[in-house]
């Protein structure tokens, strides 16, 4: 017999499997991790949200109303052609005004000369529209609001962790001034 003390072969295989498995399980932890990481700069980053306003394609009566009221403004120009020469000028000016605000402005003659709707129907839907229309612009004045307290909140805490850092430089400051002095 042999008087070395040999090892059971169970505990020899018991060691390498799981030596094999760690490694196994070491090389699947980091393929995920790499999988998630480029998962993560491929995958689209969801925008923020930006209210827009939702603006609705016309009706068909909305359409022969915009008609009418583009042929009495044509009648109406042809009976006063001074009158539109000096309006031209101003529209001129307020063009670029209104480029410059971007902001969507409706010919307020066309509004006041629009015909009234003929059927009962056609004045519920404009009086509907009108009422939706109204409605998101509260509702957008209400966001705006909001947004502006949340500036001045977030601009009030920054100054006031400006002053707290300003605090501690000179609080600092002292303190190496103190032990300059004292050395």
């Amino acid at each position: 017999m042999n008087p070395k003390k040999t090892r059971p072969l169970a505990t020899k295989s018991s060691k390498a499997t799981s030596a094999k498995i760690g490694r196994r399980v070491w090389a699947i932890l980091i393929f995920m991790l790499l999988l998630i990481a480029a998962a993560y700069f491929i995958w689209p980053k969801p925008e923020p949200e930006s209210v827009l306003p939702v603006s609705n394609p016309p009706s068909i009566a909305e359409q022969t109303e915009a008609a009418q009221a583009a042929a009495m403004d044509d009648a109406t120009m042809n009976d006063e052609p001074e009158t539109v020469l000096s309006d031209n000028t101003i529209a001129d000016e307020s063009i670029d005004i209104v480029d410059d605000k971007n902001i969507d402005t409706p010919n307020p003659k066309a509004i006041l000369n629009a015909p009234l709707p003929k059927t009962e129907s056609l004045a519920k839907e404009e009086i509907d529209r009108l009422e939706d229309e109204r409605r998101r612009f509260a509702e957008q004045e209400k966001l705006a609001a909001e947004q502006l307290a949340m500036n001045q909140q977030l601009t009030d805490m920054k100054a006031e962790q400006i002053a707290l850092l300003e605090q501690q430089i000179a609080q600092l400051e002292a303190d190496s001034a103190a032990d300059a002095a004292s050395k």
